[in-house]
């Protein structure tokens, strides 16, 4: 059982519900180092330590930290508040560490290795509470002030001192940000009245209020005083003694502090402390996980844009390639055209002659029927595969510059309060991605792509019905084609003219020569078109492949990311609620 835990239920002012709530306020906050370990190496190490901090402290005294500028008079207010002068005063900076007070029989003092002063002192205050004082928040020694803030969090309540000749400073302010982000109960002090009348007084009071109750979104509670006049009217006697008090305003404050801050009361701030703690470091990483989904988000549209963009790119390509594909049927349908024009003229009895002067009646079958389909075919295949390659390109190209617009794109609204590793990993992968994007389109010869799919065309068709594509082009091999039909033709013409009466079947072979030109163009154009297309999807599967490849890493961890931080946003979100209602049930 804790000490404090324990003080409160020895005088009866520890309920239940305060008991329940304790517990309640303890399971937040183990949940909240839960969430943090879910969270990673990004979390921030003194934020760890100020919610286990916080869990240790969950039972001790009631914890008042003095905090203000130096020579605010911080350190005269705590000696007026005991009754004796157990901190050094200076107009320097006095406190060269941060001093916790608390309870003992005796004055004693330890500076610990932490840079922590702690001082025991007699004072029957300090066995209901321990005050902290603090370094100047302007102090010379930054050390001081980082020590301050790291301290802040534990405080139940935060008195915090100004000085009459110059009240609510700029640094000031800052520092009661700060107090402010951590829900702490702020009380002020203006010290050293002494040096003002009382119209001057109100005067600087009214201003500390507006520019409080701007800056906190509350009015605090303000006790202006004299702790140089406190001081000495414990130091006097008799009448003295009392105008010195009274001169000193002090008893408001010491009231506030001793009697107005009753047990109930401090228990309330007690358990309100550690909830303000806890909602500000779970809103922090709940508006750094929003901010990571966020960016997570836009990274998941790049990649569903580039996946986009590959498949139009697809999708162009096959319409694109029924275009050339339309171009060499229409060659080859004006050669088949060529070819029944020539049977129909040359293969009848008129011109048995002709017909009969072979290598004659071949080469006029070569210069009417065939012509250039040599060069018109191979140059409709090479125009397709340049297209190919020249689109490849700008693929590659579009999507270089894509995904470097994304990665230049850095998120400046991650916050950059907590580590960074989240952000360098993404970044790394993003600058990866680029670098490889952008070394496949230096290195992308067009010159060699083109051979080399040129190449392949030829192997594909090769492997089909197809015969004779080796090293000579797709228009040589259709040609030799057409010079099998005349062969064909040229033997049954033969044949026929042996036997007897066969030239009375002369029309006959004519409709057949029709029927094998036609068939085999037929044949040739869908082998062609099979061919081509198919190398051509494996082509364009090839490249998109490669990028889909080279995307991988980067879409994985964009993926794993929101899946972990969605189960984060959730956690946060409950805690959140959580949190929502026991301040409620405090507060209540």
């Amino acid at each position: 059982m804790g000490f404090l835990e324990g003080l409160l239920q020895r005088k009866g002012l520890i309920t239940e519900r305060q008991d329940a709530l304790l517990a309640e306020l303890r399971t937040v906050l183990e949940q909240l180092l839960v969430a943090f370990e879910r969270f990673g190496a990004d979390v921030d190490p003194a934020d760890q330590r100020t919610v286990q901090d916080t869990l240790d402290h969950l039972e001790e005294l009631f914890l008042i930290v003095i905090a203000g500028e130096f020579n605010s008079g911080k350190s005269s207010f705590v000696n007026a508040l005991l009754g004796e002068q157990v901190l050094p005063e200076g107009v320097t900076p006095t406190t060269d560490a941060i001093t916790l007070l608390s309870h003992g029989d005796e004055v004693a003092s330890e500076l610990r290795s932490s840079g922590l002063r702690v001082t025991t002192f007699p004072a029957d205050v300090l066995r209901q509470l321990t005050i902290v004082d603090t370094p100047g928040t302007n102090a010379v020694i930054r050390h001081h002030e980082q020590l301050t803030r790291e301290f802040i969090p534990r405080a139940d309540l935060v008195l915090f001192a100004t000085s009459a000749d110059r009240p609510f400073t700029e640094s000031e302010r800052g520092f009661l940000e700060l107090i402010k982000e951590w829900g702490k109960k702020i009380t002020i002090i203006l010290n050293k009245v002494d040096i003002l009348n009382e119209q001057e007084r109100e005067q600087v009071v009214t201003f500390i209020r507006e520019h409080a109750r701007t800056l906190l979104g509350v009015t605090p509670d303000i006790f202006p005083v004299s702790a140089r006049l406190a001081t000495r009217a414990r130091q006097s006697e008799g009448a003295e003694r009392e105008r010195l008090w009274e001169a000193s305003l002090f008893g408001a404050v010491e009231h506030y502090v001793v009697d107005t801050l009753d047990e109930e009361t401090r228990v309330r701030l007690k358990l309100l402390s550690p909830l303000g703690v806890a909602r500000r470091l779970s809103g922090k990483y709940m508006g750094v996980t929003q901010a990571r989904l966020e960016t997570l988000r836009e990274d998941l549209t790049t990649m569903d844009n580039v996946d986009q963009q590959l498949e139009m790119f697809k999708a162009d390509l096959n319409n694109d390639v029924k275009y050339y594909l339309g171009e060499i049927d229409e060659i080859l349908q004006k050669f088949h055209n060529r070819g029944d024009a020539f049977f129909e003229e040359h293969i009848r009895l008129g011109r048995l002659r002709d017909l009969m002067k072979g290598e004659q009646f071949r080469a006029l079958f070569e210069k009417e029927v065939v012509g250039d389909l040599n060069e018109q075919i191979d140059d409709k295949v090479q125009a397709l595969i340049d297209w190919l390659v020249e689109k490849n390109l700008r693929l590659q190209q579009s999507i270089d510059e894509y995904i470097k617009r994304r990665a230049s794109q850095h998120s400046e609204r991650l916050i950059g309060a907590v580590g960074g590793s989240f952000d360098y990993n993404r970044r790394a992968l993003l600058d990866s991605l680029g670098r490889t994007a952008s070394d496949v389109v230096a290195s992308y010869d067009k010159q060699r792509e083109s051979a080399a799919l040129a190449e392949e065309v030829r192997a594909s068709l090769a492997a089909t019905a197809i015969t004779h594509v080796g090293a000579v082009g797709l228009g040589a091999t259709i040609v030799t084609l057409a010079h099998a039909v005349w062969l064909d033709f040229t033997g049954i013409l033969a044949a026929t003219a042996i036997a007897i009466g066969g030239f009375a079947l002369l029309p006959a072979k004519k409709r057949q020569a029709k029927r094998t030109l036609r068939t085999r163009v037929d044949e040739l154009r869908e082998q062609l078109r099979q061919g081509i297309e198919g190398q051509i999807e494996r082509e364009v599967e090839r490249s998109i492949g490669q990028i889909r490849e080279r995307n991988a890493p980067f879409t994985r961890f964009v993926r794993a990311q929101r899946g972990q931080l969605s189960e984060l946003q959730q956690r946060f979100a409950d805690l959140d609620t959580s949190l929502g209602r026991l301040q409620k049930e405090i507060e209540g």
